[in-house]
């Protein structure tokens, strides 16, 4: 099983919509994806349509043994809108102080022998390099950088590869870094040059454009390669996921293809079925007789009630005295 760890110091490069991506790619392709929210900001939770519920990753490190977080962990895991994938979700109370021993993702993993049940894991990490990362880094074969495209950027990531340096050896490197929201313009031309000389045989040779078919994704829950198959984002995504992850290019076409085919037919199929159903209950609400009105209660005659002649009053608000006996 292949466990990528999607990290950068930085907020808002695009990590979330990376792990999201490449985890659908990876299951309408065919294989088995467990993707993993380490982040408080749960956008991935949120982005695969799984909702917050729990139990969350935050679950599986307050477990007291190794044995208990294994068990919290494949309880937790929870089906996506798409097949073969799945996401352990987050929480906005995930912390780093929840991690007592930042093995614990490595030692689950191993426990629960999850490559029984998973091809590919995806952690998606919140910005920085704390304990959560530090956690996720232990578990993982691999760590991708997505960056935008900034001097900022580029001295950030040379600082994480330093700390990652220091703290883990040759153990735990970078593997790829991914240049996202490129435009073709002189400034991020010669940022791409940059990263490359800086960083060589690291950075990839698919750039993500910049598409805002991204936000019209995550507002409507869509798929990017069922529902804007079409967009320049998903023919470059497919791209990028065939650079990652060693696939066959024509292959993971076909298999996406295939796939969406499917989904669309089955999206199709559902709202059909739902017409027809508005339609026959419309039909035989127009059919049903009208409803009777209730039997009215029998009430009695109504009483005709003779004033007191003696008593009434006058016109001009005297009384006539009574005559005597």
């Amino acid at each position: 099983m292949k466990i990528v760890s999607v990290l950068n110091y930085k907020g808002g490069v695009g990590k979330t919509t990376l792990s999201a991506c490449a985890g659908q790619a990876l299951a309408l392709t065919g294989y088995r994806v467990l993707a993993i929210d380490n982040d408080p900001q749960h956008n991935l939770t949120a982005m695969l349509g799984a909702g917050l519920h729990k139990p969350t990753i935050r679950d599986v490190y307050h477990a007291t043994s190794i044995g208990l977080a294994s068990q919290q962990l494949l309880k937790s895991a929870r089906k996506t809108n798409v097949a073969n994938l799945h996401v352990v979700p987050s929480t906005g109370e995930l912390c780093a102080n929840d991690i007592k021993d930042p093995l614990v993702l490595q030692k689950c993993f191993a426990y629960s022998r999850l490559e029984r049940f998973y091809d590919y894991a995806i952690i998606d990490n919140s910005p920085g390099m704390d304990i959560l990362q530090e956690a996720a880094i232990h578990a993982s074969n691999e760590i991708f950088v997505p960056t935008e495209l900034s001097q900022f950027a580029l001295d950030g990531i040379s600082e994480m590869q330093d700390l990652l340096s220091r703290r883990f050896g040759d153990e735990h490197v970078l593997s790829k870094i991914i240049p996202n929201f490129y435009r073709s313009v002189k400034a991020h031309d010669t940022f791409i040059r940059a990263f490359t000389e800086r960083f060589p045989g690291k950075v990839t040779a698919t750039w993500i454009p910049f598409d805002s078919v991204f936000d019209t994704l995550v507002k409507e829950k869509k798929i990017l390669f069922v529902h804007r198959l079409s967009s320049r984002a998903a023919a470059f995504y497919l791209k990028l996921v065939h650079e990652l992850f060693n696939l066959d290019e024509q292959t993971t076409w076909n298999m996406v293809m295939s796939r969406r085919k499917e989904r669309l037919t089955s999206e199709a199929t559902q709202r059909l079925v739902k017409l027809r159903q508005d339609a026959k209950d419309l039909s035989a609400a127009a059919n049903r007789p009208p409803l009777e009105a209730p039997p009215q209660p029998d009430l009695p005659e109504p009483r005709e009630i003779t004033p007191d002649v003696d008593s009434a009053p006058v016109p001009n608000g005297t009384m006539t005295p009574l005559e005597p006996v």
